[in-house]
């Protein structure tokens, strides 16, 4: 369960870290600390989740998603990675959002 949720995550990240990053310039600028917050909930869901990922030998990223974790040479920096991922979706939504 978890691999396929990772591959999924890792099929659709080059995209939403993307808005996920001007999503967060959006939120900063129009003070919305209500999706921040959200965001961070993800994040800490996502640090759980990078945990779990990382014993599966999953890396973050949609690129690196057929090598191994001995590219990041510790766990921090693939739990951190799921972090983002799982809070960049907040943001990317919020975008959509502020655009449309």
């Amino acid at each position: 369960m978890i691999v396929v949720l990772a591959y999924i995550i890792n099929l659709f990240a080059p995209i939403v870290n993307i808005l996920g990053v001007f999503g967060l310039c959006g939120c900063i600028v129009y003070d919305d600390w209500y999706m921040l917050g959200i965001a961070a909930t993800l994040a800490v869901v996502g640090l759980v989740f990078g945990i779990f990922a990382f014993r599966n030998d999953i890396p973050p990223r949609w690129f690196w998603s057929k090598s191994a974790n001995s590219l990041f040479e510790f766990s921090v920096t693939a739990v951190l990675g799921y972090a983002w991922s799982f809070a960049a979706w907040a943001f990317a939504i919020y975008l959509v959002n502020v655009v449309i």
